[in-house]
């Protein structure tokens, strides 16, 4: 599973899992693939807010002949596939939900043995966010995933894939995505922001310096009222944690991500809190409670750093 919670017993284990502790690097990659001449495109079709030209080796097949991809559904699709095979290799056009803050939906999410790279990657006419080295489970095909958020919703996503002895038409599907046309809508400049990366790097790094130098002494320590000081002390670093990013300004792409982090932090400085009180309480129940609301929130923090990955923002 990509998303994981870590356990409260993991102190040594850094919070950032996607973020460096000197900051953020703002990554853009372009495209490696030009479009295909104009001699190569013959045939043109309509996907979800884009038009596609193809060349007349594909054709455009039934969309059941697509391999489903696990956790990840694809409405009012069109499907185009070399030879018109549409099993072992093609491209699969449509409309994605997008997750609660990341481009990809959460149950796609939930299916991925670890992290995608992540480009931001010019087109022909748009911008989108590309996912490559996909590991997902039954599913013995190369994928690459582009997704082109819209601020309306239901952002067009664009799937390539082929069976390894196929994989040579992973150039060509490259090539039909990079010469997509827009339809009806403007593009959405993804470009990540170096300067916002850095701000919210330093704020991150701040918390997790402390958050780590905190936790290892509530795991060192056996009297109650030393784990409730430790506790308390964490939740005023969230605290502050909080305050800081709500000054912040995100990039429109970014919004909902750190909307996201920042109800994390939130719910971690309450269950911090909360398990303040219930240190010198004596309830071993209570204390078990508060220690697993801890656990949650953490993993809420983690989710929404791991985010910020999926939207061009990689660690150095």
């Amino acid at each position: 599973m990509y998303r994981t919670t870590p356990s409260l017993l993991q102190l040594a284990a850094p919070l950032l899992l996607v973020i460096a502790i000197a900051g953020f690097v703002a990554g853009h990659r372009h495209a490696s693939s030009a479009p295909a001449g104009a001699s190569d495109r013959t045939q043109s079709a309509y996907g979800a807010s884009v038009l596609l030209e193809y060349p007349a080796n594909w054709r455009q097949v039934d969309t059941r002949l697509a391999p489903a991809i696990p956790g990840l559904t694809i409405t009012g699709a069109v499907l185009l596939s070399p030879g018109g095979e549409g099993v072992r290799a093609g491209l699969l056009s449509g409309r994605i939900p997008r997750g609660e803050s990341s481009p990809l939906p959460d149950a796609f999410l939930a299916h991925l043995h670890r992290a995608p790279r992540t480009d931001v990657v010019d087109l022909l006419d748009a911008q989108a966010y590309r996912y490559s080295h996909l590991s997902l489970p039954r599913y013995n095909r190369i994928l690459d995933l582009y997704v082109l958020p819209s601020p309306a919703g239901g952002d067009a996503a664009l799937a390539c894939y082929a069976s390894k002895p196929l994989a040579s038409y992973l150039k060509q599907c490259q090539q039909i995505v990079a010469g997509l046309t827009l339809v009806g809508r403007s593009p959405t400049d993804l470009t990540p922001e170096a300067g916002y990366a850095g701000r919210l790097g330093q704020l991150v790094e701040k918390l997790d310096r402390k958050r780590l130098e905190l936790r290892a002494s509530m795991r060192a320590s056996t009297a109650p009222a030393t784990s409730s000081r430790l506790a308390a002390t964490l939740a005023e670093r969230f605290a502050a944690a909080a305050r800081s990013l709500s000054v912040l300004e995100p990039p429109p792409p970014v919004g909902p991500t750190q909307a996201a982090l920042a109800s994390a932090i939130v719910r971690a400085r309450q269950a911090y809190e909360t398990l303040s009180a219930a240190a010198p309480a004596g309830s071993s129940s209570h204390y078990a409670t508060a220690q697993a609301s801890v656990e949650a929130a953490e993993g809420d923090v983690d989710a929404a750093l791991q985010d910020f990955a999926l939207l061009g923002y990689s660690q150095k």
